[in-house]
C-alpha cells in the first residue's frame, strides 16, 4: 500500500474511533516502527493545522480526541439526562435512543458516559403504558412537514368513549410536555385546534393533501408555552395572586408572569395571564402558599373547589 493511501486510511481509522495499536500497524502495513511513527506524524501534524483535534498516543496505542469532546460529552450527557427524566420512551426505544446520542464520541468517551448515567439509567421507570413512539414521530412530523392531513384511529381518556374513535385532522405542531408528546392538529370535527397524545393515536389509517394554513391564524406553540399548565384549556385570564413560596417556582411555570409588589412578611404579589382552566389545578396544588386576589369569578372557583376537597375529609 503506498503511503498516501495508507496514511488515509489511517486517518479514516481514527475518525470513526478506532485505536490504533503500534504492534498491528507494522504487522498490518507491512512497515517499520519507524515508517509507522512518520505516518502518524503527518497525521498528527494535519490535525494540528486545521484544529482537528489530538493524536493521544498510550503505551503503545493511538486515539482521535477531537478538540470539542469534552463539550461534545457534555450535551450528550444533559440531551440524556432529559430523556430518561422524561419517562416517555419504552425501554427498547430508550436504549437505541441514548446509544445514538453517544455514538459519534469516543469508546473511551462513550464509556465514561455510560459510567456517568449508570445510576439514572439503573433508576429509569417508563410510563405505565409506554408505547413505541419512535416511528409515529416520524410519521407525524412528515406529515407536518407536507401539509398533510391525517385519517386515524384515536383513544380518548374521557370515560364514556370506550372504544378508538376515528378522528380527520391536520397536524401542525409536534412537542413534548410533561411526559408525553402532543400534536396540535386542526379538526375538521371541532373547526379548530385541538391537542391529541401521540400515544394514544392507535393507526394512521390514510393520509390526504391538507391546506397551506394561513400563518396568523396557526397553532401557537409559543402562546402555549407561556399561558398554558397541563390543560391547554379556558379561557385568557388575567389574574392576580399572592405568593408565599419560593417565587422562582411561579415565574418558571408562566413565564409572562410578573412580580408587581413585595410584601413585609416576604411574600409577593404576582400579575399572570394565564388560560384558567388548566392553571387551576398548579394554583390549587400550592395550598395555603396562594392566595387567588382577583378576578372575583377565579376566587369563587378556588374557594368552592377547596371547600369541596375539604368536605371529602370533613369526620
Amino acid at each position: 500500500m503506498q503511503s498516501n493511501q495508507r496514511i488515509a486510511e489511517l486517518l479514516v481509522r481514527l475518525m470513526v474511533g478506532e485505536t490504533l495499536k503500534q504492534g498491528e500497524l507494522e504487522s498490518r502495513y507491512g512497515v517499520s516502527r519507524r515508517t509507522s511513527q512518520r505516518d502518524l506524524a503527518y497525521i498528527r501534524r494535519a490535525l494540528s493545522e486545521y484544529a482537528a483535534g489530538d493524536l493521544i498516543e498510550n503505551q503503545g496505542t493511538y486515539r482521535l480526541s477531537r478538540q470539542s469532546e469534552s463539550t461534545d460529552s457534555a450535551m450528550v450527557l444533559t440531551a440524556s439526562n432529559i430523556l430518561l427524566g422524561s419517562r416517555a420512551l419504552n425501554q427498547v426505544e430508550l436504549t437505541s435512543t441514548l446509544a445514538y446520542l453517544s455514538s459519534n464520541l469516543s469508546p473511551e468517551m462513550q464509556l465514561a458516559v455510560r459510567q456517568q448515567l449508570k445510576l439514572s439509567r439503573g433508576s429509569y421507570v417508563p410510563l405505565s403504558r409506554a408505547k413505541p413512539l419512535l416511528h409515529r414521530l416520524r410519521e407525524v412530523a412528515t406529515s407536518i412537514a407536507q401539509n398533510q392531513k391525517m385519517v386515524f384511529s384515536y383513544r380518548s381518556s374521557r370515560p364514556e368513549e370506550t372504544t378508538a374513535q376515528i378522528h380527520h385532522a391536520q397536524p401542525v405542531a409536534l412537542f413534548f410536555e410533561i411526559f408525553y408528546f402532543y400534536v396540535a392538529m386542526y379538526s375538521e370535527e371541532h373547526h379548530g385546534y385541538w391537542l391529541y397524545r401521540l400515544d394514544r393515536i392507535e393507526d394512521i389509517l390514510e393520509k390526504l393533501p391538507g391546506e397551506k394554513l394561513d400563518y396568523d391564524e396557526r397553532f401557537s406553540l409559543q402562546e402555549h408555552r407561556h399561558y398554558t399548565y397541563l390543560l391547554d384549556s379556558g379561557s385568557m385570564t388575567q389574574v392576580r395572586f399572592i405568593y408565599r413560596n419560593y417565587i422562582q417556582t411561579v415565574l418558571d411555570h408562566f413565564p409572562d408572569s410578573r412580580v408587581i409588589k413585595t410584601n413585609a412578611d416576604g411574600s409577593h404579589v404576582v400579575e399572570a395571564y394565564i388560560k384558567v382552566d388548566g392553571a387551576m389545578l398548579w394554583l390549587m396544588s400550592q395550598g395555603a402558599g396562594l392566595q387567588v386576589l382577583s378576578p372575583p369569578s377565579l376566587v369563587k372557583r378556588m374557594r368552592d373547589a377547596l371547600a369541596a376537597a375539604y368536605r371529602q375529609y370533613d369526620e
